[in-house]
């Protein structure tokens, strides 16, 4: 199931989520639920090898938004993006395709603020886990306002 469409009304704001390595933030909406990553025999095989449980995460990002529990770690957004938008979770900073820690990586829209709305990792995401919409920046920050 891709990304909800209509996630800002569907879901609420239940974290800010800060980069590690710059000032840039996002929302985390919520609930997760289980998706693709769920099933997927890459994220599925990496899970089990690192003991890690696949449960639901949620949606990283408001104007530029990824569904943590679609995306796959395919990284074919982070090649796509021609402002570098995404890096990986697991490996901040790195942008490269191959460059996540493994498969239970995700696709981090830690730039969301220097989204040009080319929309071309929407377009290329197998999983149609992300949503670019530039009206939601509105919702962003009426929402940050409850993290500060």
């Amino acid at each position: 199931m891709p990304i909800d469409q209509n996630f800002p009304t569907n879901h609420h704001a239940i974290e800010k989520f800060k980069d590690p390595l710059s000032e840039n933030y996002h929302l985390v909406w919520g609930p997760g639920r289980l998706a693709e990553a769920s099933i997927d025999p890459k994220v599925k095989a990496d899970s089990q090898a690192i003991g890690e449980e696949i449960k639901p995460i949620g949606i990283h990002g408001t104007f530029v938004a990824v569904d943590w529990d679609s995306c796959i770690a395919d990284g074919i957004c982070l090649m796509s993006c021609p402002v570098k938008v995404f890096e990986w979770y697991k490996n901040p900073g790195e942008t490269g395709r191959n460059d996540r820690k493994d498969y239970t990586d995700k696709a981090n829209p830690v730039k969301e603020a220097d989204c040009i709305w080319c929309m071309a990792c929407v377009e290329v995401c197998p999983t149609k886990a992300i949503k670019v919409d530039q009206l939601n920046q509105d919702i962003h920050e009426k929402e940050i306002i409850k993290f500060t």
